[in-house]
């Protein structure tokens, strides 16, 4: 019995060692990115947080001196904890571009059947460097997990594990890394488009579904969790846009038809938020995009032909909306009431993978 309590002693010993020697390590991968974006962040104009959609939004053509601060699978509640981080700091931003799509109400990462449980863990390491050691919506499970595991985890080493294994002949390569500067120049074959379409929101339903079936409440605290980061926002003078980015037809026709109740919940949900004063913005079903496919990367991202469009478009909207104070981009030729700097931070493999 001695010899047993002495192993798993030493065994949990170990484990700490580990912990606390990952910490000190620095594998320049996307935690470190995360980490470094932050300060970027302060004393801008604007910050755009949410998932890998936001990638549609670039700062430059709004004229708006912007910092990006999504990456792909971020969900509402940790758009809403890191909401509270930068507020916590200098200089917070004015403006706050939250990304979110239908069925975004209904992820929550750190969920028991969620398949995004590593994402939520990244998310809890940027939170403990920066002293923070609480639940992100009530998520109790993976705030212990990310403690009592070594912090790079085993998210971060899988693909050197693939790699070993394929240079062993057990296993294929690992993919390769995005290269994003072709990416945005990549345009969407529209007849394969369809299939690529019923293959995401099969994927999407049945995820959604396994979620649900443990906590059926998600939509609404996700809802509760957008509602006090607009009004802490809206206390500090700042302002606070929901963005729906367009997507093409296909995929719209598809989660329309497969994920109804979830498209009639996140529309409701959006009204709901406009009714207390966040700025909503909705492009989901805009005719002017979703059936222009070469503006389009895949069936929800738009790519950088697409998204200069795109965010012009919204940038014109939000002024005439009264939202945006008037301003001159290069080769724009409206009056300005204000001297404006743009810039934008790219988090190349956190924001858009």
């Amino acid at each position: 019995m001695i010899r047993l309590l002495q192993f798993f002693g030493l065994g949990f010993l170990l484990l700490m060692g580990l912990n606390g020697l990952s910490w000190l390590i620095d594998d320049t991968g996307e935690h470190r990115q995360m980490r470094d974006a932050l300060p970027a962040i302060q004393g801008r104009e604007a910050v755009t947080l949410g998932g890998s959609i936001g990638v549609g939004i670039r700062f430059p053509e709004m004229c708006l001196d912007g910092a990006d601060y999504y990456w792909n699978s971020q969900d509402l509640f940790e758009v809403a904890a890191v909401a509270d981080l930068i507020l916590d700091g200098p200089a917070p931003p004015k403006y706050w571009v939250v990304v979110a799509a239908p069925t975004a109400q209904s992820y929550d990462n750190g969920a028991p059947a969620s398949e995004r449980g590593g994402r939520r863990r990244e998310f809890h390491r940027l939170l403990f460097r920066n002293g923070r050691f609480g639940m992100v919506g009530g998520d109790w499970r993976q705030v212990l997990i990310t403690a009592l595991t070594p912090a790079l985890g085993y998210d971060a080493w899988a693909g050197r594990f693939q790699m070993l294994r394929h240079r062993m002949g057990l296993a294929e390569a690992p993919p390769p890394a995005t290269d994003w500067a072709a990416r945005d120049l990549r345009t969407l074959d529209p007849t394969r488009a369809p299939a690529e379409a019923e293959a995401f929101t099969e994927s999407q339903a049945a995820h959604l579904e396994r979620m649900a079936y443990y906590d059926k409440a998600i939509p609404r605290r996700a809802e509760q969790a957008l509602l006090r980061m607009h009004r802490r926002i809206e206390a500090g003078g700042g302002t606070m846009i929901l963005v729906v980015p367009p997507m093409t037809g296909a995929v719209r026709a598809s989660t329309e038809r497969d994920l109804g109740p979830q498209v009639r919940e996140f529309e409701a949900m959006a009204a709901r938020l406009a009714a207390e004063g966040v700025v909503v913005s909705d492009h989901w079903r805009d005719p002017t995009f979703s059936g222009n496919y070469d503006l389009f990367a895949d069936n929800q991202h738009l790519n950088g032909a697409g998204a200069e469009a795109f965010s012009r478009s919204l940038a014109d909207e939000l002024r005439g909306r009264g939202v945006l104070p008037r301003a001159t981009c290069p080769g724009n030729q409206k009056s300005t009431d204000f001297p404006t700097t743009v810039g934008r931070e790219t988090l190349q493999s956190v924001n858009r993978r």
